[in-house]
């Protein structure tokens, strides 16, 4: 048998480098025990990442009263390989762009982790992630946290700094990083830190505190370059002060009371409310005071009851499980997106025709009349994504058909997804969803059977233009004809044969007056709506 040579092993070591960088890191691990060549590669790889737990997996073969045993050799085994790979880096002085490290610490393991830090920092890393806790038994009290070394916080090349588990010191004293523009803590720490962090980063651009428990209050301000600040589920936050004149976007996710004021805040343009405890009043006179925000979005904000937005900037509107909301009214004539997540409410929505609507009913999610109103008031959008749980309350409203007329006959696009679909039944559902928006280019249906995901789409073509001469009853409340009368072709895609398809063939054929060309494509990819 001839021998094949490996030419890929011979390759230059930029040339290597440059191909490892779009291998995935667990690959680029397995790739490393193969020969002392691989691994020398990935000593080199610009962006060395290291997860414990990618060593500390497919245990599942192995006997239970070795397992502890195993674990443990395969700790070892990692630190040897973190061990091995930054040092090769340091003392080549090869610079590190970014320097992720995710792992379970023994308290022996400190010393060693702040080594690897150290050979990181000498390295000019730029982004450095760490990750870290120490490994206790339930019993031992109080928790023992990783203590960040002072070095990180002096770091001149850090550009990106993602603390979560580990802890800094009650009190620094010098925080300098010159550098940096985003940090990311998820950690318990004191106030006093915070706010010598935020004074010791004057270039910082995005900011983010999630679960950082013992911060109570927040100061910002002197940062001109600051655009993002993010504050998640600090669950004893009671006081924010901002003042940046170029934040651009602001997201709080509080479950607490807390006092937000904004300064010179002028250029914000996203404002991100979730689980906040604000009132109508509060908001109607943060959107007067802030004109530029373009993307609102309000998540589980049960205080709201009746709001009006008016705004020639906003583009984007989510509303999303604001259980006491009860009446809303939009006017935003450039609005491009909007998101309904709730039950069935007083909606007016004076707007051009917004590209895309997102619609997820709660409660009574029966299609009845007060539903249809709704529909009709969303200014026709091109496309439609709606949500249902089961698809046989839509299937049954076929009363209000002969009294209401089509609410959206402009809408061109409409994906529907529902976790139920009686598949014998689907000409039905087409048939009232073709009711709904009587024009549609494009009709995509989703569903899930067990625990996979099915669908079907259609495509409509029309003969153009449309004039309504005559006054069927099919549509006699409608200022266009309706599709019976216009389509001239129809292609089902990702057809998997149906029991249906008989049956679909006849409801078509039986309903399009003009139809020139009816086909199936099965098992085609999904057409983008």
């Amino acid at each position: 048998m001839e021998h094949k040579i490996d030419r890929i092993s011979e390759l230059p070591d930029p040339i290597l480098e440059h191909i490892v960088s779009f291998i995935p890191t667990k690959q680029l691990l397995q790739l490393s025990v193969l020969s002392k060549r691989w691994e020398n590669v990935w000593t080199l790889f610009p962006i060395p990442e290291f997860v414990q737990h990618l060593f500390i997996n497919n245990l599942r073969k192995v006997p239970p009263n070795e397992k502890e045993e195993e674990i443990q050799r395969k700790k070892d085994e990692f630190k040897s390989f973190v061990e091995r790979s930054l040092r090769g880096r340091h003392r080549q002085r090869l610079s590190i762009n970014k320097f992720r490290l995710h792992m379970m610490l023994d308290e022996s393991d400190c010393a060693i982790v702040n080594r690897w830090i150290d050979y990181a920092i000498e390295c000019d890393v730029k982004e450095l992630n760490l990750d870290l806790w120490i490994h206790q038994k339930r019993y031992e009290l109080p928790k023992k946290k990783y203590e960040l070394p002072d070095r990180v916080l002096v770091a001149k090349s850090i550009t990106e700094l993602r603390l979560c588990k580990c802890k800094l010191k009650p009190f620094y004293r010098d925080i300098n990083l010159p550098s940096l523009k985003k940090f990311v803590l998820n950690i318990n720490v004191e106030n006093q830190v915070v706010q010598t962090l935020i004074d010791g980063c004057p270039n910082m651009e995005e900011m983010t505190f999630e679960y950082c428990y013992g911060l109570k209050s927040i100061q910002v301000s002197g940062l001109p370059k600051l655009m993002s600040i993010e504050l998640l589920r600090n669950p004893q936050l009671e006081s924010v002060e901002i003042e940046a004149s170029n934040l651009e976007s602001l997201v709080f996710k509080l479950r607490i009371p807390c006092q937000i004021n904004l300064g010179q805040c002028e250029n914000l343009k996203k404002l991100v409310l979730y689980s906040c405890n604000i009132t109508d009043k509060w908001l109607h006179e943060f959107l007067s005071k802030y004109p530029l925000i373009d993307c609102l979005d309000l998540a589980n904000c049960s205080m709201l009851e009746r709001i009006k937005i008016s705004s020639n900037c906003m583009k984007n509107l989510t509303f999303i499980s604001c259980h006491r909301l009860v009446e809303v009214d939009i006017v935003t004539p450039n609005l491009h997106r909007l998101e309904y997540y709730g039950e069935v409410i007083s909606f007016s929505l004076n707007s051009s025709s917004p590209s895309e609507v997102s619609l997820i009913f709660t409660g009574d999610t029966d299609l009845d009349a007060e539903m249809i109103e709704f529909l009709a008031k969303l200014s026709q959008p091109k496309l439609l994504t709606w949500s249902y749980f089961d698809a046989k309350s839509v299937i049954t409203a076929k009363n209000i058909r002969e009294i209401l007329p089509s609410p959206l006959y402009n809408v061109k696009q409409l994906k529907l997804k529902a976790c139920s679909i009686p598949t014998r039944q689907i000409h039905e559902l087409v048939d009232v969803l073709l009711w709904i928006c009587p024009l549609l280019e494009v009709l995509f249906i989703e569903w899930r059977y067990q625990e996979t995901v099915d669908s079907i789409s259609f495509k409509f073509s029309y003969e153009n233009p449309i004039y309504k001469l005559k006054n069927p009853s099919c549509c006699k409340l409608l200022p266009v004809l309706c599709w019976r009368h216009c389509v001239k072709t129809i292609k089902i895609e990702n057809f998997k044969g149906l029991a249906e398809e008989k049956t679909l063939t006849k409801y078509f054929s039986k309903n399009a007056e003009i139809l020139e060309s009816f086909h199936y494509v099965k098992g085609s990819a999904l057409p983008k709506v």
